[in-house]
């Protein structure tokens, strides 16, 4: 497996995480990212699923402007034999990731962006993400949609039922060869409309995307809940069929 970089937007404020969750931060900037998961910082789980795997050998993570001489201290040391930078994230999520690729040595022929705060993540995953992505060009981890979709016409009524067949959700990693990432983020400025994650970069500029299915407990940290979902499963004994 050729090595990879990896990318770990972290620089969000969270407005979606609660007041309650927040006050679990031990230090400021409070930010999910930093809030405690059975002991530890969301990212420490986080930067260790993918420590875990061979092929990754770079580690960037933008992270809250305020909080880089806070990060580089408490994680020192956490990634030995890695390179692992931490730096001043942007306004948006697609900066961040910009910002990153501009700091990233560039010797590496994959690149992964993941959600941060995603730290339930497992390895086997990854490594299928990076295979496909050498093989294709780009891979994006997702789950099958199997729950009944419905549109709503005015906020509450329903207008119709969307058949799910062919729809996947979308989850991260999302892994690249680095000149197929690299090109979508030169034309960045380009795009019209919302960018929601890194794909919709390389789909728009004609790029070919992949799935990989993903796990059902890789759950993106958003509120209060999704925490205590993840310290559930952590306790339950997560990643239960992996050995590691």
């Amino acid at each position: 497996m050729p090595t990879a970089t990896v990318i770990l937007p972290a620089a969000g404020r969270g407005q979606r995480f609660t007041d309650a969750a927040r006050r679990e931060v031990a230090e400021p900037p409070a930010t999910k990212v930093f809030a405690d998961l059975a002991g530890r910082p969301v990212l420490a789980h986080t930067l260790d699923a993918f420590l875990a795997v061979e092929a990754v050998v770079e580690l960037l993570v933008p992270v809250p402007a305020d909080a880089v001489v806070w990060a580089r201290d408490t994680f020192a040391g956490a990634a030995p034999g890695r390179r692992l930078v931490f730096l001043a994230g942007g306004e948006q999520r697609t900066d961040s990731v910009a910002r990153a690729l501009d700091q990233s040595e560039g010797k590496t022929e994959l690149v992964v962006i993941h959600d941060a705060v995603r730290p339930l993540v497992r390895r086997s995953v990854i490594e299928e993400a990076l295979r496909q992505a050498l093989d294709h060009g780009a891979a994006v981890v997702g789950r099958p949609v199997d729950h009944t979709l419905k549109r709503v016409a005015d906020g509450r009524t329903v207008a119709g039922t969307v058949s799910r067949e062919h729809l996947w959700l979308a989850q991260t990693p999302q892994a690249f060869r680095r000149e197929v990432i690299s090109r979508a983020y030169s034309q960045l400025g380009r795009l019209v409309g919302k960018v929601t994650d890194d794909a919709q970069l390389v789909e728009a500029v004609g790029g070919r995307v992949v799935m990989v299915e993903g796990d059902p407990a890789n759950l993106k940290i958003t509120t209060a809940e999704d925490l205590r979902v993840c310290e559930a499963l952590l306790a339950g004994g997560w990643p239960f069929d992996e050995t590691s």
